[in-house]
Order: structure tokens, then C-alpha cells, then sequence
């Protein structure tokens, strides 16, 4: 049986739930030092309570850093059962705009450790268009959402986290030399936009923004999928400066909701 105080309060509850609103709450990722100095646990209990957390999905862990921060079950959690109530209703506007502008599939991703996660997005109209897939995990090394995630870490910590990942060979534009990769992701971060053109998946071309939260950093990321038969200079330059904007304005929604 759980160890319980006088209040019928189940201490290992208790501090598990004041892990995880700290980490929520802490505008940078968490080690196992911040938690002991901020509630003096000892280090074997804080292990099991994040090592528990983990499992479920609550809190995820960097594996280049070993700090932690939010996992993804909050929002998968949020969009199955408040359909998706507050939190993302009130930037799916903006997305339905992007496709009403471009006529193209529009997403937001958020991170989970090695991976771009698809959250929520509005989908083309037409008949040939790229299907919204929430849910969807892809990978960071050879998408459009995944080089804006990794050009707004630290640049070690990227590099660090292509080495782990490797680079796997998905499609003949794959990008598989890390330095080159690492050239691209600069760009990426210097022009605040990322293209990829058929490196993940065949007749696919996307571009993707980055989502800041108030105090400038990384949260989410925005893209626009265009089946490459549409996906013309001009059309991207169009789809561009439409994300660029948009971006913005979901970043000034999203800032003060994660942190």
C-alpha cells in the first residue's frame, strides 16, 4: 500500500506531481540536480518518480543533455479527449488560413525526443494533395520540420543528436554526410525557413517555420506539404512568406501557453 500522511495524501503521487509542474513549468530543460536542490528528495527517490513519469509519457528526456523536459501525452492526451478543446482550437484558424492561402496541406509539429511529432493541421482540398496525418512520427535528419528543430538547438547539441541518429538513406536526395547536413541546418537557422524537396518520401516537397514560445525559444514547428508536380519557385516563395507570417502570429498564441 502507498504511503499515505495524515491528509490521505499519497506522498509518491504528491511528488511526482510537483516534478512535473516544475518541469512544466521551468523555461529550460530540468536535470536531476535542479530537482534535488528545488525539493531536497533524495536522488534513488527523483530517479523512479522520472523514470515512472517517463513510461507513461509525461516527461520525456534529452538524450544528448540527460535533462529533462514535457513529454507528448499532454497534448495527445488534450487533442483526443477535448477534441482539442482550448489548446489547439485556437490555432487551427491560422493553420485553415495557410491552406486557404496556398492550397496545401498545413501541419504543427512538436519534438519527442528523436522524432517530429504531427499534432494537428488542415488539409488541402484538392485532389492531389499530401493527407493530414495527426499522430504521424517522422524523422529529424531528412524533413523539413525536422531541420528546423535541429537548426534552433545548440549547434553541438545538433550535431550530437545527428550522430546518434545517424543518417539513413530514405530517398536518392537524402542528405547523408553530416557536414553537409549540418551547412543546410545553418542556413535553416540564418533564413528562418527550411525547405526539403524529396529527401523523406517520393513527389513530396515541404517547408517548414519554427513556433517560439516568449522568451524565444524553439516549442513547435509549421509545415506546408506540396506534392512536387506544384511545387514551383514561385509557389514556394508563396508558401513561404505565408508560413513566415503565420508563424508569428501562432507563436504570440502558443508562447505563454508552454511556458
Amino acid at each position: 500500500m502507498e504511503e499515505k500522511n495524515n491528509g490521505g495524501i499519497i506522498k509518491s503521487v504528491q511528488k511526482s506531481l510537483r516534478i512535473l509542474k516544475y518541469i512544466m513549468s521551468s523555461p529550460n530543460e530540468v536535470g536531476l540536480s535542479d530537482l534535488e536542490k528545488e525539493f531536497g528528495y533524495n536522488s534513488s527517490t527523483i530517479y523512479h518518480l522520472i523514470k515512472t513519469l517517463m513510461q507513461e509519457g509525461f516527461i520525456s528526456q534529452n538524450k544528448a543533455t540527460k535533462k529533462y523536459d514535457i513529454g507528448p501525452e499532454f497534448l495527445f492526451y488534450w487533442f483526443a479527449y477535448k477534441q482539442p478543446g482550448k489548446f489547439f482550437n485556437r490555432v487551427l484558424p491560422l493553420l485553415e488560413s495557410c491552406v486557404n492561402t496556398t492550397g496545401e496541406t498545413t501541419n504543427l509539429f512538436i519534438k519527442d525526443g528523436d522524432e517530429a511529432v504531427c499534432i494537428i493541421g488542415s488539409e488541402s482540398r484538392q485532389t492531389l494533395k499530401a493527407f493530414l496525418m495527426v499522430g504521424r512520427r517522422i524523422p529529424l535528419t531528412c524533413t523539413a520540420v525536422g531541420k528546423v528543430f535541429l537548426a534552433f538547438m545548440d549547434e553541438m547539441e545538433a550535431l550530437k543528436t545527428i550522430q546518434r541518429i545517424g543518417l539513413k538513406k530514405y530517398m536518392p536526395n537524402t542528405i547523408t554526410e553530416i557536414e553537409e547536413l549540418m551547412k543546410e541546418i545553418r542556413g535553416v537557422r540564418k533564413q528562418g525557413y527550411s525547405l526539403e524537396r524529396e529527401e523523406y518520401e517520393e513527389m513530396i516537397t515541404a517547408v517548414a517555420v519554427p513556433v517560439f514560445d516568449k522568451s524565444n525559444n524553439l516549442i513547435a514547428s509549421i509545415s506546408t506539404i506540396i506534392p512536387t508536380i506544384r511545387a514551383s519557385d514561385e509557389k514556394i516563395r508563396e508558401v513561404i512568406s505565408t508560413l513566415i507570417d503565420v508563424s508569428g502570429k501562432v507563436s504570440s498564441i502558443l508562447g505563454d501557453i508552454f511556458y
